[in-house]
C-alpha cells in the first residue's frame, strides 16, 4: 500500500518526493480546485448563507488522478498552504476525497525540507474548522460586496465590466485621494539659507534658523541677512566673519536592528533595493519556498512567503546565533526581541527566514537566477542582523548665532556600530565639532541660498501602499500584491516610474463609490472587518451573524441612495424652468485658464509620470502646462 501527500504546486511535489521513498507518492492540485460560480451568485440567503461551490475549469479531470492515487492509498496526508487559502484548499480535498478514503490528515509546511516533512508526517493534524469558517465568510462578505455594488457601477456610470471590491476600492480610495492632494496642492516659493563653517579642517554646513518656524524666508529677508553680514550676494564671506557657539544640546541615542521580513516589509524592500514589483517579488520568493536544485537536490531556501508576523523560532534562532558566532565572532549579539502581537495579524507561521542560514548566497549562486539570488541575499541578511546589537552613541544639536541670527546643525558621535558593523564598510560616526566648548568661535566660510518650491506629496509605491495595507489592517498577505494587480488590470490605476496614479477612469469609479458607499470603503470599516475575520479564525464570533449584518448594511445603503435620487429628482421637478448654470465638485477646486479665461484648469497623470494641467475647453483651447496653475 501506498502513502499520499496532496499539495498545491508541482514544484513544491516535485521537492516532497525528493524526501521520500518509492513507497510515497506526491500529487499537486495546482491550485484552488474549487471556487463560487463565476457568473451566479453562488450563495443561498434563504438557507443561512450556504454556499455553492463548483470545479475550477480543469480540475475535476485533474483531481480525479489523485482520487484514483487515494483509492490505493492507506494514509492521505493534505499538505496545501499553512494559511487561510491553503485550509480552504485542504477543506475541499478532504470533503471529496472524504467519500472515497479513510485516514486523511493535515499537515502544515512552513519550511520545504526534508526534517519539516519528517516532523509533520510524525505529528499530523486535522483541518482548523474555524480558519476554514473565517474563509468561507471572507469569500462571501467580499462575493456580495462585487455582486451588489458593481452592477450599481454599470448603470450610474454606463460602463460595463466595472467592478468594486471591498479590499480593492479601499486602497483605490487612498490613491485617489492623494491623486487629489496632489492636483489641488499651491505650490510656494522661498530660500533656502546656509552657511559653511570650518573647524579643523572640517567643513560644516549649517542650516538657518528661522524665527518663526511656521513661516518660511523669502528674497527680501534673505537679502536682509546677507546684508547684515556686508554680503550683496550668497557665496564667499567677508574675510574676519566668525560664528560663535551658543548652545550645545546633547541626547544618547539607539536604533535598534531591522526586524525580519514580513510579506509587506519583504516586498517594500525589494521595490527600493532591487526594483522589483511586488508581485514579482512573491513569485521569487515563491521559487526559493517551495524548492531549488542545489547540487541535485531540491531544498526550499526560505519559510513560507506569506506572513505578517516578524517572530523566529527558537530552533531558527540557535541555528542563526550559532552561524553568526562561528563566522562574525567580531560581532555583538543582541538579545531576544519579542514583537507584539498585532490585534490584526494573522500569526499562524513565522517571519521570512533562510531555513538554513549556514546557506549563504555566495554558496547558493550556481543555483539560482540573477534575481533569486538577490532576493534569498535580502532575506538572508535581513535575517542575521535582526539578531545583532544596536547601533548606540550620542547626537549633539550644535546652534550658532552672530548679529542675532542662528543657526543649527546635528552631528553624531557614535559609541557602537552594532548590528552596522555586519556591513565592513561603514565607519562609526565621528563629531567633527565634538571640540568645541561654549562661547568658541568658528570661521564662517560661505553662506549659500536656493530659490526652492514647496512640493506635493509624491505618489504612492507598491511598497508604500502595501505597508500601509499591513499597518492599518486592510487585506492580508496572500491579496497585497493580488489587490494592486487588480486595480492595474481593471485600469483604476496605472504605475509610472514606480509610482502609482489613479486614472480618469479610476478616480469616476472612485468618486461614485465614496459619493454612494463611503462607508463601506472606508478604512476603519475594512479594518473591523478584517479584525471580525480573524476573530473568527481564532473560534470566537458567529460567521452567520457577521454575514447578515454585512449583507443589510449594503442593502441599506442601497436603499437609501434610490430614496436620495428619487427625493432629488422630485425637487428637479418643482424648480423653474429657467437653466441655472451649476459648478461641478471638480470646477469648484480648479481655476480659471489664464489663456481663454473662460475653462477651467483640469488636470491628468500622464503616462511620463507627470501631472498635466490643461483647460476643459480643450481643443477650443490648447493651454497645457506641467506646472500647476495658480488660484486667482
Amino acid at each position: 500500500m501506498t502513502k499520499l501527500i496532496i499539495v498545491e504546486s508541482p514544484t513544491k511535489a516535485k521537492a516532497l518526493q525528493s524526501y521520500l521513498t518509492k513507497d510515497w507518492v506526491v500529487l499537486a492540485t495546482k491550485g484552488h480546485i474549487k471556487d463560487l460560480p463565476p457568473k451566479d451568485y453562488g450563495i443561498d440567503f434563504e438557507n443561512n448563507f450556504s454556499p455553492t461551490y463548483v470545479w475550477l475549469k480543469g480540475k475535476k479531470t485533474l483531481f480525479s488522478s489523485i482520487q484514483k492515487a487515494s483509492k490505493s492509498a492507506n494514509l492521505v496526508f493534505i499538505a496545501s498552504d499553512p494559511d487561510r487559502e491553503g485550509e480552504m484548499i485542504a477543506e475541499h480535498i478532504s470533503s471529496e476525497l472524504g467519500k472515497i478514503s479513510g485516514k486523511i490528515y493535515r499537515i502544515r509546511l512552513h519550511e520545504i525540507s526534508k526534517k519539516a516533512l519528517n516532523d509533520a508526517i510524525k505529528t499530523p493534524g486535522t483541518i482548523d474548522t474555524h480558519l476554514v469558517e473565517s474563509q468561507i465568510c471572507r469569500r462571501l462578505i467580499d462575493r456580495i460586496f462585487g455582486f451588489e455594488i458593481s452592477p450599481v457601477l454599470w448603470k450610474d456610470l454606463k460602463i460595463s465590466g466595472l467592478s468594486a471590491g471591498r479590499v480593492q476600492s479601499a486602497v483605490l480610495k487612498w490613491i485617489c485621494e492623494r491623486e487629489l492632494e496632489i492636483r489641488n496642492f499651491i505650490s510656494e516659493n522661498y530660500v533656502s539659507l546656509e552657511s559653511v563653517i570650518i573647524n579643523d579642517a572640517h567643513q560644516i554646513t549649517l542650516s538657518y534658523v528661522l524665527p518663526d518656524e511656521d513661516k518660511r524666508l523669502d528674497q527680501s529677508s534673505a537679502n536682509t541677512i546677507l546684508k547684515k553680514y556686508g554680503m550683496s550676494v550668497p557665496g564667499k564671506t567677508p574675510k574676519g566673519l566668525h560664528f560663535e557657539l551658543k548652545k550645545v544640546e546633547e541626547k544618547k541615542y539607539k536604533i535598534l536592528p531591522p526586524r525580519p521580513f514580513s510579506t509587506a516589509s519583504l516586498q517594500e524592500t525589494a521595490a527600493k533595493a532591487l526594483g522589483f514589483s511586488s508581485s514579482y517579488t512573491m513569485k521569487i520568493a515563491q521559487s526559493l519556498y517551495e524548492g531549488i536544485n542545489v547540487k541535485g537536490e531540491m531544498i526550499g531556501l526560505i519559510t513560507y512567503m506569506r506572513s505578517d508576523s516578524t517572530q523566529v523560532s527558537e530552533q531558527k534562532s540557535l541555528r542563526a546565533r550559532e552561524y553568526l558566532k562561528q563566522t562574525r565572532p567580531d560581532l555583538d549579539l543582541g538579545k531576544d526581541r519579542r514583537s507584539k502581537s498585532k490585534m490584526h495579524a494573522q500569526e499562524a507561521h513565522e517571519a521570512i527566514t533562510p531555513t538554513d542560514p549556514f546557506r549563504t548566497p555566495a554558496s547558493l549562486l550556481k543555483s539560482l537566477t540573477e534575481d533569486e539570488a538577490a532576493l534569498y541575499q535580502l532575506i538572508w541578511e535581513r535575517t542575521l542582523v535582526s539578531f545583532l546589537d544596536s547601533e548606540t552613541g550620542l547626537e549633539r544639536s550644535y546652534t550658532f548665532e552672530e548679529k542675532a541670527e542662528f543657526w543649527n546643525c546635528r552631528q553624531k558621535e557614535g559609541i557602537s556600530l552594532g548590528f552596522k558593523k555586519f556591513h565592513p564598510k561603514v565607519e562609526l560616526p565621528k563629531d567633527p565639532l565634538s571640540n568645541l566648548k561654549l562661547g568658541s568661535s568658528v570661521i564662517c566660510d560661505q553662506i549659500l541660498a536656493a530659490e526652492k518650491q514647496t512640493l506635493p506629496k509624491e505618489r504612492y509605491t507598491e511598497g508604500q501602499i502595501i505597508a500601509k495595507m499591513e499597518r492599518t489592517g486592510i487585506g492580508r498577505p496572500s491579496t497585497y500584491s493580488q489587490t494592486l494587480e487588480t486595480l492595474q488590470k481593471r485600469k483604476y490605476v496605472m504605475e509610472v516610474k514606480k509610482k502609482l496614479g489613479a486614472t480618469a477612469l479610476g478616480e469616476k469609479v472612485n468618486g461614485h463609490l465614496v459619493a454612494s458607499f463611503s462607508e463601506l470603503i472606508g478604512e476603519s470599516f475594512t479594518k473591523e472587518m478584517e479584525i471580525s475575520l480573524d476573530v473568527l479564525a481564532s473560534g470566537k464570533g458567529e460567521k452567520l451573524t457577521l454575514l447578515k449584518i454585512f449583507f443589510e448594511k449594503i442593502r441599506l445603503l442601497k436603499l437609501n441612495r434610490i430614496v436620495t435620487s428619487q427625493s432629488n429628482l422630485d425637487k428637479k421637478d418643482a424648480k423653474s424652468k429657467v437653466k441655472v448654470p451649476t459648478t461641478t465638485k471638480t470646477e469648484m477646486l480648479t481655476t480659471l485658464c489664464p489663456v481663454c479665461k473662460e475653462g477651467r484648469i483640469r488636470s491628468k497623470f500622464s503616462k511620463t509620470g507627470k501631472t498635466i494641467y490643461f483647460c476643459s475647453r480643450y481643443p477650443h483651447c490648447d493651454f497645457v502646462s506641467y506646472e500647476p496653475v495658480k488660484k486667482e
